[in-house]
């Protein structure tokens, strides 16, 4: 049995900047008895295809959407494909799994999600041409595309699916001194991307940094007394795969930082144990 890790209903303080009436009139048309996905889940959606699902058009000119998962995390794939209702999960070797949605009535379902709903400049133009592929095949009217980027914010779910896909929570301790960094990261390939980021820190804090891979910036809010904005966040909107569990073990040893775990000898080589296997979850 899969263990999924689910984002329960938040009460929101402001309007959602994602607008996915075009999504539900349709959805309601092809999945009359069934009922639709929250305005979270697609938030939080949104934002994991930013970061690990692809827009691709084939040799042949077909759209195709994929997202690509570990096979440790296929149970996020699964409940994706559970919730939206359609797509199906592909074993690519050994170690990775793959959403796949092809078919053109379940293309155009994401196409009516994504159009006007994308964040990042970078992957915007990515869509605009599988939205092209989509509307070259497609026998009902073309779908323009709409040009505007959504802003998110702190009551959205769209940070925590940037997140899974591409967050990380990280805390090392350094040496044999009292030393250590506790940090989390978001980074993000192209220039273009570089406003969304800046735009983050609104949210949780932080400073973006050129990172050290060439065209990459990253997000790095720094310090066990810096992240309070980063937990208000994350206890609200909760994390869909096993990052769940890494952000979980994250907090606990946030805790014992703040109660001195990390001054004795002693105490300090549990915790640092603890805080190696943040990002080794199986």
């Amino acid at each position: 049995t899969t263990t999924l890790y689910t984002i329960p209903v938040v009460a929101k303080d402001s309007a959602s900047p994602f607008r996915f009436g075009t999504f539900y009139t349709l959805y309601d048309k092809c999945f009359p008895n069934t009922n639709a996905p929250s305005q979270s889940f697609l938030e939080w959606l949104v934002g994991f295809v930013e970061g690990d699902g692809c827009f691709s058009v084939n040799s042949r000119g077909t759209a195709i959407f994929v997202i690509t998962q570990s096979t440790l995390d296929r149970q996020v794939l699964e409940y994706i494909q559970q919730t939206l209702g359609f797509g199906r999960i592909n074993k690519q070797g050994p170690r990775t799994s793959r959403f796949v949605v092809e078919d053109t009535a379940s293309v155009e379902l994401l196409v009516a999600l994504f159009n006007g709903n994308l964040v990042f400049p970078i992957k915007q133009s990515s869509f605009a041409l599988f939205l092209e592929a989509f509307n070259k095949r497609s026998r009902a009217q073309a779908v323009e595309l709409l040009h505007s980027l959504v802003i998110p914010t702190i009551y959205d779910s769209w940070l925590s699916g940037i997140t899974d896909a591409e967050g990380c929570f990280n805390c090392s301790l350094l040496g044999n001194s009292k030393a250590y960094r506790f940090r989390f990261l978001l980074a993000q390939l192209g220039e273009a991307n570089i406003t969304v980021l800046k735009h983050i820190t609104t949210i949780i804090g932080g400073v973006v940094h050129t990172h050290s891979k060439p065209g990459v910036n990253e997000l790095i809010v720094n310090g066990a007394r810096n992240v309070e904005l980063v937990f208000k966040y994350f206890d609200t909107h909760p994390l869909y795969t096993k990052k769940a569990k890494s952000y979980q073990l994250w907090q606990e040893v946030h805790a014992s930082i703040l109660k001195g775990g990390h001054l004795s000898p002693a105490s300090r080589a549990v915790l640092k144990a603890k805080a190696a296997t943040i990002n080794k979850i199986n």
